[in-house]
């Protein structure tokens, strides 16, 4: 095997390592941006206490079963819903958003060397958690935004469209800026790791995140919506990335 294979699959194997660990970071930011707010807020003793769930192979590398364990019915009971909307949005806006935000602010002068995959991967897990909240489950019956729709006393369908400026900003900054920011440099010209940082970019957003809503129990608007970002998005998406980052800088 040639030593340019080699390192190409050395370097696939450290992506799936960071893309396994940011997507772990990503996660339990958001759950812990829930807990903290509710802890601030005097629902929960401990910011820390997730429900972790159990020890499955699901569990222990995507964190499956984790859950933020927050009373949400003693909020609900005691009359505080604004209070619940704040914890429920706390989740993809402070846990995943304004990390997004504060992140590439402090590195997008540093977007090469060792810790520029990280911080790519990162950036990535947060714009598609909030991706999965919005558009994907923005109007399903539970989750997160159905807990703030209900805790502000208004319709899924009312906030949705102020949720979805926000979203889409972000998610328009990401792969405006970030991805051809972020992938030339760590790609260095080769086309094999840049092929492979575009193909587990859109298969992670517009696929693992996207197609949350593909569960019946989110409801119809959400199957849509997950329709759209894996059969619609997800190929847009890759042919406008490999311009983006290879084919027009070759040119």
């Amino acid at each position: 095997m040639r030593a340019s294979v080699r390192s190409d699959i050395h370097f696939a194997m450290r992506t799936a390592i960071l893309i396994l660990v940011t997507h772990a970071v990503a996660y339990l930011t958001h759950e812990y941006a829930h807990t903290t707010m509710a802890w601030m807020l005097g629902y929960m003793t401990n910011p820390l206490a997730l429900d972790y769930g159990g020890l499955t192979p699901a569990n222990l590398i995507l964190l499956s079963d984790v859950d933020d364990n927050v009373p949400y019915d003693a909020v609900f009971a005691g009359g505080h819903g604004s209070a619940a909307a704040a914890i429920a949005l706390a989740g993809p806006f402070i846990g995943n958003a304004l990390l997004y935000v504060c992140l590439y602010a402090a590195c997008r002068r540093r977007a090469s060397g060792r810790m520029a995959a990280a911080t790519f991967w990162l950036l990535l897990m947060c714009a598609g958690n909030v991706w999965s909240y919005v558009p994907i489950r923005a109007l399903a019956t539970h989750a997160d935004i159905a807990l703030a729709a209900r805790g502000l006393q208004i319709g899924t369908v009312a906030l949705f469209p102020l949720l979805m400026v926000p979203s889409m900003l972000l998610v328009g900054h990401f792969f405006a800026k970030a991805c051809p920011l972020f992938i030339r440099n760590i790609a260095q010209g080769n086309q094999a790791r840049a092929l492979l940082m575009i193909a587990m970019t859109t298969t992670w957003f517009f696929s693992f995140f996207g197609r949350v809503g593909m569960s019946g129990s989110y409801g119809t608007a959400a199957q849509f919506f997950s329709i759209v970002s894996e059969i619609v998005l997800l190929p847009i998406a890759l042919a406008v990335l490999w311009h983006q980052c290879v084919a027009d800088v070759d040119a």
